[in-house]
């Protein structure tokens, strides 16, 4: 080997030797680096994430103590039974106990989505009792600090002799009737959560002691519940549609006879040109109140605005309602059919549907495009 292979031969080896040293210095000490710098990285991110979660975590266990502080329990089968039972004293304190029946149904849990083992406990009801008696039951129903709803109510009017309600509520005896109610209630279970105080209502507590004056318990707030505003609940006893319509005496005024005049000729006939005075000019102050079925038929109320104290004025088929008469009464409505107009520009006949909680003004001409059930039944009704 001459001098110049020698030459070569130690550059070649050099070279192998020092890349070799690079791939295992790369290997072996730089790229485990980089990959420990990345995942102290990935997990500084992790921590600023959990910190910002768990940074409302004590408000949010809060909210959920508070929020299973307004319900009856873990267990379902002493829950429901304690639900029951203050169902049937407030019914109690309300004077609802004639023909009462209390049913506890079967339990519903939702078995996936973010109610997961939320458990909703029914009760229904069935009692006799006027709307004001009904009325100060559901007040005190709409104050109790735990979970509570109405599901179903469903109202039929038996027209007899009642007492009136416990307040005093536009409670006529003569005319107030006896309802026979028909309620389904519920009320909220929360699942325990792992590692989180589960406080609930102590319905013991709530309801003693007894008033001395009274004998009857306190019905106290929770503090974290704002107090109902029970007004609307004023305006249902006011306006009591099951109420039947008592006509008021009438009062005969007898004037006396006017003085004789001497007879002199009648003065000359003017022809009136004013037109006629508008049958509808009042139109805008009455409104459709409510709709429906006693044992005589279908009924509608319908209130004056100017009257709002007086009790509704009530219609049947055939009597006369604004400019036309009564010809349907459907769930959401009235037609009124008003007559062909005579006269040189005579009108054919029309029918008016009047809406449910419209005033009269607001009444809008049945459409068979539009109203294509109420033009139904109407056509069979008029058949007839």
């Amino acid at each position: 080997m001459n001098q110049r292979e020698r030459v070569l031969s130690s550059v070649v080896v050099a070279v192998i030797v020092g890349y070799g040293g690079y791939v295992l210095v790369k290997t072996q000490l730089y790229d485990p680096r980089e990959v420990l710098k990345e995942s102290i990285r990935a997990e500084r991110q992790n921590i600023e994430k959990l910190e910002l979660r768990l940074g409302g975590a004590d408000e949010r266990v809060d909210e959920w103590r508070e929020r299973t502080r307004a319900t009856l329990g873990t267990d379902v089968t002493a829950a429901h039974a304690a639900f029951r039972e203050d169902v049937a004293l407030l019914l109690d304190r309300n004077k609802l106990t004639q023909g009462r029946r209390i049913a506890q149904r079967k339990e519903s849990r939702e078995k996936k989505g973010p109610r997961e083992d939320f458990v909703e406990l029914p009760l229904a009801v069935n009692v006799e009792g006027t709307l004001a008696d009904l009325d100060n039951f559901l007040e005190d129903l709409a104050q109790r600090p735990y979970f509570v709803r109405v599901d179903k109510l469903e109202l039929r009017a038996e027209h007899r002799k009642a007492s009136g309600g416990r307040r005093g509520r536009d409670a006529s005896a003569d005319t107030e009737p006896q309802l026979a109610i028909s309620l389904t209630l519920s009320t909220l279970l929360l699942p325990e959560t792992k590692n989180v105080a589960h406080p609930t209502m102590d319905l013991e507590a709530l309801n003693s002691p007894a008033d001395p004056q009274t004998g009857e318990p306190v019905l106290a707030y929770a503090e974290r519940l704002q107090e109902p505003d029970l007004t609307a609940y004023d305006e249902v006893a006011k306006v009591n549609l099951f109420k039947l319509f008592v006509e008021p005496k009438k009062v005969v005024v007898k004037t006396p006879d006017p003085p004789k005049e001497d007879k002199k000729d009648p003065p000359p006939v003017v022809k009136n040109t004013a037109p006629p005075p508008d049958p509808r000019r009042n139109a805008h102050k009455f409104v459709l109140e409510g709709v429906g079925v006693l044992d005589d038929g279908p009924i509608a109320y319908v209130i004056n605005t100017d009257e709002p104290t007086s009790f509704p004025d009530t219609y049947r088929l055939n009597d006369e309602v604004d400019d036309g008469r009564l010809v349907l009464i459907v769930p959401d409505g009235i037609v009124v059919r008003v007559a062909a107009s005579a006269g040189r520009h005579r009108e054919p006949a029309k029918n008016y549907f009047y809406k449910l909680g419209d005033t009269f003004k607001q009444r809008v001409e049945v459409n068979p495009s539009e109203h294509a059930e109420i033009a139904k039944e109407l056509s069979l009704v008029l058949r007839k």
